[in-house]
Parts: structure tokens; sequence; C-alpha cells
């Protein structure tokens, strides 16, 4: 009989201890729950369900928090350009000041990066994906691996960074391959084999196969645009003309579609002149799209040359190999300015660094005298905040917290302003009115209709001196008018397309529109990249794959459809 009431005091104590940890697992909207679950294989999904949920309606803060950061994760898996970064800022203040759910915390940290490099801040968006690196849990492979997986291709767009998105990428592996995320495991391998190119040309070749092997077995399309890569690195390394021809062609028969990339065309063309086949040669070139950029370019012109030499018309060779050398020779000093332009910021950030490190030797001493006296006051005010830190302290934090946040915006945004002052101006100038002077002559920029059969077209003299010369030369963002220009241009070549398609998709965005209008005028990657203030030209081509497809709906190409539009299959 003794023993019972020390049982009943152990029952008292467990229960003390398990009662309040019950109290801190946060129960959140089911709403909110089932947006999460949909998220990584129904984004759009979640998306429709987030946007249906009123946030007037979210009694506590921490529901409010979640909305924002799965808000902020749909519209990025779901291809919405982000405008803003409030929401994400909101959710990051909350969880920051609220550190015990780790998880959401590194998601947070990750969607802010996310934001930050669509902002056009990818400095800003390295520093948050290496934060969310640091807060994910151990076991948190998903986090760990998509955050290296991130950081790697911020590392890609710099120069001479490749052997740190090598690091970054085999790590990430890692960790795909702990949780078997097949998605993202062959997103890895590809991009793996795409960046050791020929300086590693074994491990280029085991990564590409991985990726291939990867996505046959899940049926993914990825695995064409990975045997198009296979495909050129065995025709130019290997010299295996007759497994290229292979890659190419089966590429050609079974995923063009989903190749994400045109250069099979022309791996097909020389594996067939290589292997004695001159017709199927031509036939592959003349069913090849026109080149989307300068890369494209060079391929075409190789192509056509070698079908010269080969049927020994010297003449045409010698004039594709000139357009070709050209055409390298415009990368090459693109690449060189590019250089320049990162050496003379490197050079000012230092400088600068310089600078403020000479102004704070003073008070530095400064500050050593007076650390003695004030240490008191600080314990003293420790031991104060220590005392009397309650619910409303905290509150105050949050508070403190999203006004920090907003005044990092704030600097940030203005830094971007003003980085005009710090950038090489000669050069940027020069490689501004190198963009337009491209862009004007790929279009016909018409500024009045006279009648039906005569157009007025402005000169180009008249038409830099209309942007105010290096004012606005300077400024990533072209004049309104010069897109109303652009979009007469491409209706008065389309049958009126632009315009169909802007009444037509009304949930089109003003960025959508301007560059459905240049890729109608056939403008380059590089000019795109310019033009719409992308940090590469990849984006350019990667949105018009998936324009339609993502946009409008339509299972077809871009090119597909403007031409089902010009023969009035699409109304």
């Amino acid at each position: 009989m003794k023993r019972w009431p020390v049982i009943i005091l152990l029952v008292v104590a467990v229960l003390g201890v398990m009662i309040p940890g019950c109290r801190d697992v946060p129960r959140y909207d089911s709403r909110l729950t089932a947006a999460d679950s949909l998220m990584k294989d129904h984004a759009d999904s979640a998306l429709a369900l987030l946007q249906a949920i009123d946030t007037a309606q979210l009694t506590g803060e921490g529901d409010r928090a979640y909305h924002d950061l799965l808000l902020t994760q749909a519209r990025y898996k779901t291809y919405v350009t982000a405008s803003s970064d409030s929401d994400i800022n909101h959710a990051l203040a909350y969880y920051r000041v609220h550190p015990s759910d780790r998880e959401k915390l590194t998601r947070a940290l990750i969607y802010k990066g996310a934001v930050m490099d669509e902002l056009g801040f990818p400095d800003s968006a390295m520093l948050y994906y290496k934060q969310a690196e640091a807060a994910a849990a151990p076991d948190d492979y998903f986090n760990l691996g998509y955050a290296k997986m991130r950081i790697a291709t911020l590392y890609q767009d710099q120069l001479s960074q490749d052997s740190a998105a090598i690091i970054r990428l085999k790590q990430a592996i890692r960790y795909f391959k702990a949780i078997n995320d097949t998605n993202y495991l062959i997103s890895c391998y590809g991009d793996l084999g795409a960046i050791c190119g020929l300086t590693y040309p074994d491990s280029t070749e085991y990564y590409l196969l991985s990726a291939i092997e990867l996505a046959k077995l899940y049926h993914s399309p990825k695995q064409f645009y990975y045997k198009s890569k296979l495909a050129g690195f065995i025709l130019f390394h290997q010299k295996d003309y007759k497994r290229a021809n292979s890659l190419a062609m089966e590429v050609f028969r079974n995923g063009k579609d989903d190749a994400d990339e045109d250069q099979f065309y022309y791996y097909a063309v020389l594996s067939f002149l290589q292997l004695g086949h001159l017709d199927s040669a031509k036939y592959m070139l003349s069913v090849a799209p026109p080149p989307e950029d300068a890369v494209d370019s060079m391929m075409l012109f190789e192509a056509q040359g070698s079908i010269s030499l080969y049927e020994n018309d010297y003449k045409s060779f010698g004039i594709s190999m000139h357009h070709n050398n050209r055409l390298s020779a415009n990368l090459i000093d693109g690449l060189e300015e590019v250089k320049v332009i990162i050496a003379e910021k490197e050079f000012d950030k230092s400088k600068a660094i310089e600078e403020k490190d000479s102004a704070l030797s003073m008070r530095d001493i400064i500050i050593s005298l007076l650390f003695l006296g004030g240490l008191s006051v600080l314990f003293l005010a420790f031991s104060f905040y220590r005392k009397y830190h309650s619910s409303v302290e905290r509150e105050k934090n949050t508070k403190q917290a999203i006004a920090d946040l907003q005044s990092e915006l704030d600097f940030l945004k203005e830094e971007q302003k003003n980085k005009n002052k710090y950038d090489t101006v000669s050069q940027l100038v020069a490689l501004r009115i190198s963009a337009l002077n491209e862009l004007y002559s790929s279009i016909r920029i018409r500024v009045s209709v006279d009648d039906e059969n005569k157009k007025r077209v402005t000169p180009l003299l008249h038409f830099l001196k209309e942007l105010n010369e290096h004012n606005q030369l300077l400024d990533l963002r072209l004049p309104d008018s010069f897109w109303e220009k652009l979009k007469t241009s491409v209706d008065g070549e389309y049958k009126g397309i632009a315009s169909f398609v802007e009444k037509r998709y009304i949930d089109l965005s003003r960025d959508d529109i301007r560059l459905f209008c240049l890729l109608c005028a056939r403008i380059s990657p590089q000019i795109i990249m310019l033009c719409m203030d992308y940090k590469n030209p990849k984006t350019a081509s990667n949105y018009r794959n998936k324009m339609v497809r993502q946009k409008f709906g339509l299972d077809m190409t871009f090119d597909k459809f403007v031409q089902s539009y010009l023969n009035g299959e699409i109304s």
C-alpha cells in the first residue's frame, strides 16, 4: 500500500513535463497544412488554395507567417516572378523570433534568397542561402540539399566559380540520395555533367549518363536535354560519331520539344557528315529551327561550312567560317568586358573597405578607453533585461525585427539605385548602345501609320537621342514609349498577335507581354537579358520554352503557337 503515493507522484511528474511540451507544439490552420502537403507535386493547386484563404480569418501570428511562407514558395515553384519581398519578410521575421520551428525558419531563409535573386540581388541571395545551410537541422536532408543546389546555381553564374559549384552539387547529391528525391537528383547529376565539360571528361560522361538513366527510369523528359548535352560531348571530345549521331537522332525523334536546346540538330549534321551521309546531314540542317543565340549561330555556320567543305565548295566554306570567326571574336570580347567590369567592382569594394578601416581605427581607440567604464553599465543592463523579460518584450522584438528587415530592404534598393556610381560608366554605356543597335536592327519600330501600305520608321540616331543620352542608356529599364513601339511592330508583322495575347490571357503580367514581344521579334537571348534585366541569357531561352505551356496552358512550342495563330487555328 505504501507504493501508491510514489506511483501517483511519478504520474503527476510525467504529466507535468508532457503538458507544457504539448502546448509548445503549434497547431496550424488545416487549410495551410493541406497546401503544404500539395506543394511538392502540385504547386499550382497549393497556390490556388492559398490565394482563396482570407488572411483576416487567420487567428494567430503563426498562421499568418506560415501563410506568407507558403504563398512565396508556391509562387516561386509556379514561375510567378516576385515583385516584392514583403510576404517572405513577414514570415522570416516571425520565425527568427520563434526559432523553435527550425524547418520553417530554414525554408523561410531559402525562399528569401530565391526572392532576392529574382529581384536582382544575387549577393544577398547567396547570403540567405548560406544562412539556410547554417540554420537547417542535421537531418533536414531536403532543405540542406536544396540550399546547396541553389548556391551552386549562383556560383555557375559567376566567372571562375565552377569548382565551388561542383563542391556544392556533390554535397546536394548526398542529401537527395538519402531521401530518394529523384527529381532533384537528376538535375544535380545533369548540372554536374554540364559544368565539368572538357575539363573533367570522365566525370562529364559519368554524371550525364547518371542523369539520363535516372530520368529514363522515372520517365522524366529531362533525359532528352541531357542526351543532347552528351551527344555534343561525345562528338567533339571522344570523336565517336556513330554514338553521337544515335543520341542526337533519338532526341530528334522522341524528345525535341523537351530538349530545352536545339544544338542536337547541328550535332546530327556534323556526325552524319563524318559517317558519309550527306543527304541526311542536309535534311537535318533544313529542319533545324533558326538559331536563338550566338552559340547556336556559330554551330549553324560550322554545320554549313562542313557541308560546303564536304562538297568541295570552298567559297561557301570560307564565308561560313568568316561568320563563325566573327561571332567567336564578339563572344570573347564580351567575356573580357565582363571580366573588366567585375575586376573594377572588386577594386572599388576593396578600396572602400580600406577607407572604412582607416576611419574606424581612431574610433577603436576611443572605444577601447571607454570599454572598462561601460562594462559595469552593460552588466547592470543585462541583469535588468533578464529580470523583466516578458511576452511584451518579445512582441517588441518582433516589431523591431520587422523594422530591421525593412531597413535592410530599403538599403539594398537604394544601393541598387546608386550602383551606377561604382560601375565603369564608359563600358556600361558602350554595352547598352551595342545592345540597342542590335535590337533596333532586328525589328522595325513604327511611330506612325501614313496609310495601309506606307509606314514611317524612326531613324536610329533620333531613337537614341530620345533615350536622353547616357542617363537612360544606363538604366536597366527601357522607357514605356519603346515598349509601345515594339508592341506596335510585332502586331504589324504578326497580324495583331501581341494585342490578341494580352486580351486573351488576362493573367499575364506586363513583363510577360514585353518578353512575348521580344521573342516574336527574334531578339537574341543576350539582348533580351539586357532589356528585361535578367542575370543570365539562359533565362530568356528557358522562358521561351515554358511560356506557352505554363502561361497559355497549351501543349505546344512557342514557334508552333505563333504559326498556329497566323494560320487562324487559334482565335
